[in-house]
This record gives C-alpha cells, structure tokens and sequence, in this order.
C-alpha cells in the first residue's frame, strides 16, 4: 500500500471524527465501511473496519459492543439485500439506508436497555430517522471521494 492511500484514510478518518463530533448521531464509518465493500475493495475494507470500530468503540457513551453490533449488522444486511438487488441499484441503496435507520434504532434501543441508561425514545427515533436520510447522501459522497481520491496504482476499484 503506498504512502498517498495511507494518507487519503488517515485524512477520510479524521474528517470522519469531525464530523461524528459535530453531528451526534451520525455514523460515518458504517456507510464507508459498504462503500468499500461495493466497489469490492475487501482489503481496505478488512483492515479499516477494525480500526473504524476502536474508534466508534473509544468515542461513544456506551459501553463496548455497540459498534461491533452496529457495523456488523449493516454488513450483514448489505449481503443479505445483495443476494436480490445489485449494489449499484438505486433502489438498493434507498432500502439499505432504511433498513439502516431501522438497525440504528434497534441498537441503540439495546443498547441503552442492557446498560440501564435512560434515553428518550423520541431521540432514539430521531437518531433512526437521520441515519436513513443521510445514509444515501453519505453513500454517494463517499463513493464519489473513493473512486476519485482514495485509489492508488495498487487498489482495484
């Protein structure tokens, strides 16, 4: 791997954290996570999944597991959508981001149970509601910022 990628996911990364600081809620490395795996970059995706989920992991409220439940069931229903709709269908993309918001909810809802912490359910179901809209928006930056800037001569797209 080159020096530019490197330096492409540790810039994708922090602006990632930016974002996750100024945007309660909304999860960054869960729909980049996809992306990669859409363009079927598995490597990349196998070795920023873990350190995007440390990073979740060590930034979040909650104690540990919430990402791993978070990221692992989004892959989970990316392979299972996969298996009826092509990843590049837009209806694909609108359902995965609705089956997002709906996972969010269930996590956080689990999440927030098993630790005893009180957290209205109307922010639960906010928080649900972003990330099913600002998934596909997210989904289409990315995808755009990964085809044009994170590649090297090494990485297929």
């Amino acid at each position: 791997m080159g020096m530019r990628i490197l330096l492409w996911w540790l810039f994708f990364t922090a602006l990632c954290i930016w974002v996750h600081s100024i945007w309660s809620g909304i999860d960054c490395f869960g729909p980049a996570l996809l992306v990669l795996m859409h363009l079927k970059r598995f490597k990349e995706a196998a070795w920023l999944g873990p350190v995007w989920i440390l990073v979740n992991e060590g930034a979040g409220s909650l104690a540990f597991g919430l990402s791993v439940l978070w990221i692992g069931g989004l892959i989970l229903v990316f392979l299972i959508l996969g298996m009826y709709l092509s990843s590049s269908n837009l209806l694909f993309v609108l359902t995965l981001s609705v089956l997002a918001g709906i996972w969010h909810i269930a996590v956080l809802s689990l999440m927030t149970m098993l630790q005893e912490q009180i957290v209205l359910t109307e922010h639960i179901l906010f928080q649900g509601l972003q990330t099913a809209l600002v998934f596909p928006v997210l989904w289409a930056i990315m995808l755009a910022a990964f085809k044009h800037w994170g590649q090297s001569g090494h990485v297929s797209s």
